[in-house]
């Protein structure tokens, strides 16, 4: 298991924050995802290890319009 938090730089509402973390879990290869209570900004994404991964979550959040960056890995 590998895992991986994410800033976006965007401020999100707590029911987009929700819509996001089920869509990442949807994503094959993904196991997990947390919303940091004390930040709102940060997902830590749980995932198998696979090639792709974690760009595939980055290409997917900038789709959306979203600024993300890896901060911890």
């Amino acid at each position: 298991m590998n895992t991986v938090t994410v800033y976006i730089d965007e401020s999100l509402s707590t029911r987009d924050r929700i819509k996001l973390k089920h869509e990442i879990m949807a994503m094959p290869y993904i196991n997990d995802v947390e919303l940091a209570r004390h930040d709102s900004h940060d997902l830590m994404i749980e995932y198998e290890a696979h090639a792709g991964l974690p760009a595939n979550v980055l290409t997917m959040l900038r789709s959306k319009g979203l600024h993300p960056d890896i901060t911890s890995a």
